[in-house]
């Protein structure tokens, strides 16, 4: 998006600079000279139609002197440059003529031979890797001046893109090692560029933050735009021409939308300027579609030149409201000007270098790629900076909570008090109720007896392997490895418990608590699911809905359940098939297919009732409860669990959840 706005600025710049005084001139070439830029001393010619021959173009007197380098714009017509150049006697024969744009796509050399006739060579984005004269980003042609007396170069460029580019005379061993040099730099470039990628994706993936995650779109699709713009990717890939500009025009123009997520997020629109920002966000999705469309259906140009032309105005408009919203004291639009203002200072740098109002240097010819590394560490700085506010914030409110909390803690003490005295005046009824009471305490010393016994075995494991790593610390490491894993499982089977025993307390309390919110089933599914070795779950999703009311921390239990039911009768290693499918009303259902021997046809009805363990789990860990729970958690939801079984084939469980589509 910012190089659509620079390039307009350059194109701006190039009518102020250029004067029609300017001479073409013959470039001498001695032996001192390594590089000599030829902008500013090329003179050139517009063919509209591109029919004109060589014999024609030399013999035209329409050339005319191109002031700065060559940059004019979208044109569909063929350009002809021309130079004339002379060595001198000490000078080397062999030199190297650079056109630096890689994504033109025709060009084609001229030289006139002693007896008057012409020879061609050429290069070119559509022109195969293998028939250009040097395997290098962009293309260089051999020149071998043979004799001191000047000699004419004429350069035939025809692009669908920018005519643009910077013209320049090498000697060989000067070429070779400016390569070596630039080479390093645009490692370290794109090396900084995947670094802040793999950051903002790790980082994203940590706190899910969104800024983060769009930021990490917006620099992978600079980092692919700029391994275009500098033709790496097209020398190592070999790609089409017809490919690398539908690449590179899907990608420029589908930067103002991303551009517009990232602004939005970052300046945090939702909260400040939500109505703006929501228009924002839509105007520029649609603005970017179409523009890919047109690039793609039309040609480069018909979607390309229209999205530059948006962009004109569309990434003042949003400095504009950075701008205001700075002045409003709203800090992350600081940030925002200040990293977008030094990338479009280090813009303009360049395309003053292009026209040749700054002498040649490292910051010159480098000054957009270092804007845009000092851009991307000042957003990283802005990003991360915002989730450390938020951080703070949360951890205030949660002491403020903890306070609140602990004056409630106090309140309630008093209310026990009473609540003690109260009851005390009621012993004589509670005596009346004592049958009762007995049976509950023999129901509780049960219920203790069993979690007791559930938990002494994983324990004695824990127990037991770590007193094996302890005694055997230099075993093998597949040992190590195994006692480690009964750990783990050991663990889990406690945690396991500890679900079925938490939820049936809290589903089966004095008051059952639904906590409905909005969710997005999915990602609750596929969050349960990666509690699991990736081999060991199968899961398929079909038109899910995007959003269900449901106690997402219930559905987890239940989801938990089902899942370890299926795999602990199933033979070791064999997958579930889990499907989540959209149903009527925004609904969803829920299958867990497993592989085991089936459920006996006189236990179906039994299986969801509460304590019941059939002949299969005799000998395996559990306490009965789990599908329990996966029925009351369903019912609580409005919705059902069905199981179908086929004696050794297996079992499949239909956890089926209502939208508010349905009654």
């Amino acid at each position: 998006m910012w190089r659509s706005l620079l390039f307009f600025l350059s194109l701006l710049l190039s009518v102020l600079l250029l004067t029609p005084t300017a001479q073409a001139q013959t470039v001498p070439l001695s032996a001192t000279t390594q590089r000599v830029d030829l902008g500013g001393k090329l003179a050139w010619l517009k063919d509209e139609g591109g029919q004109l021959g060589i014999q024609e173009v030399a013999a035209a007197r329409a050339f005319r002197p191109l002031v700065g380098e060559l940059n004019l714009g979208f044109t569909t017509a063929a350009i002809w440059l021309r130079v004339e150049v002379a060595r001198t006697h000490s000078a080397p024969h062999h030199w190297l003529l650079e056109i630096t744009n890689p994504l033109h796509d025709d060009l084609r050399l001229y030289t006139r031979a002693a007896n008057g006739s012409f020879s061609e060579r050429r290069a070119g984005d559509h022109l195969p890797r293998a028939r250009w004269e040097m395997d290098y980003r962009h293309a260089v042609f051999h020149l071998d001046l043979d004799t001191e007396a000047p000699q004419t170069l004429w350069l035939r460029l025809q692009s669908s893109n920018l005519v643009s580019a910077q013209v320049r005379l090498w000697q060989a061993e000067a070429f070779h090692q400016a390569v070596r040099t630039e080479s390093l730099s645009y490692g370290l470039f794109f090396g900084v560029y995947f670094t802040i990628l793999i950051f903002h994706l790790f980082f994203w993936r940590w706190t899910r933050e969104s800024v983060s995650g769009w930021y990490a779109l917006y620099v992978a699709s600079n980092c692919l735009i700029a391994l275009l713009w500098a033709g790496y990717l097209q020398q190592y890939s070999h790609w089409s021409g017809t490919l690398t500009d539908a690449l590179m025009g899907s990608l420029l123009c589908n930067s103002i939308w991303i551009a517009t997520m990232v602004a939005v997020r970052q300046m945090e629109f939702d909260r400040v300027l939500p109505r703006t920002g929501r228009a924002l966000v839509i105007s520029s999705a649609l603005l970017s579609a179409l523009f890919i469309a047109l690039t793609l259906t039309v040609g480069y140009s018909a979607g390309v030149l229209p999205a530059r032309l948006v962009v004109l105005g569309w990434a003042p408009m949003l400095t504009a409201l950075a701008t205001r919203l700075w002045w409003r004291g709203h800090a992350p639009a600081r940030f925002f000007v200040l990293a977008f203002g030094i990338l479009i200072a280090g813009g303009v740098l360049r395309y003053l270098r292009l026209l040749g109002q700054m002498e040649p240097s490292f910051l010159t010819d480098y000054s957009y790629e270092v804007g845009s590394i000092i851009n991307m560490l000042v957003m990283s700085l802005a990003i991360t900076g915002r989730y450390n506010d938020l951080k703070r914030e949360k951890l205030a409110a949660q002491a403020a909570l903890n306070s609140s909390l602990e004056v409630q803690v106090q309140e309630r003490t008093v209310s026990l008090v009473d609540e003690i005295s109260r009851r005390e005046a009621l012993e004589v009824d509670l005596r009346r109720a004592l049958a009762v009471e007995q049976l509950a305490v023999q129901q509780q010393r049960d219920f203790v007896a069993m979690v007791s016994h559930e938990f002494r075995t994983p324990l004695a494991i824990i127990n037991t392997s770590v007193h094996h790593v302890a005694q055997s610390l230099d075993t093998s490491q597949d040992k190590s490895l195994s006692r480690c894993g009964n750990i783990k499982d050991a663990s889990r089977r406690m945690s396991d418990l500890m679900d079925e025993y938490l939820s049936l307390d809290r589903i089966e309390g004095t008051t059952q608590t639904l906590n409905l919110t909005p969710c997005d089933i999915g990602e609750v599914v596929a969050g349960v699911v990666a509690e699991w070795p990736s081999h060991l779950i199968e899961l398929i999703a079909t038109a899910v809905p995007p959003s269900l009311e449901c106690d997402w921390k219930l559905l987890q239990v239940a989801l938990r359940n089902l899942i370890s039911n299926g795999l602990r009768h199933s033979p070791p290693d064999s997958p579930l098939l889990l499907r989540i499918q959209g149903q009527p009303g925004d609904g969803v259902s829920i299958e867990i297919n497993d592989t085991g021997s089936g459920i006996p046809e006189d236990e179906l009805a039994r299986v969801f009732q509460k304590y019941f363990r059939g002949r299969g789990a005799l000998g395996k860990p559990g306490a009965g409860l789990g599908l329990y729970l996966v029925e009351r958690i369903a019912q609580m939801h409005g919705g059902l669990v069905t199981v179908q079984s086929t004696p050794d084939r297996g079992s499949r469980f239909t956890l089926i959840l209502p939208g508010p589509g349905l009654p």
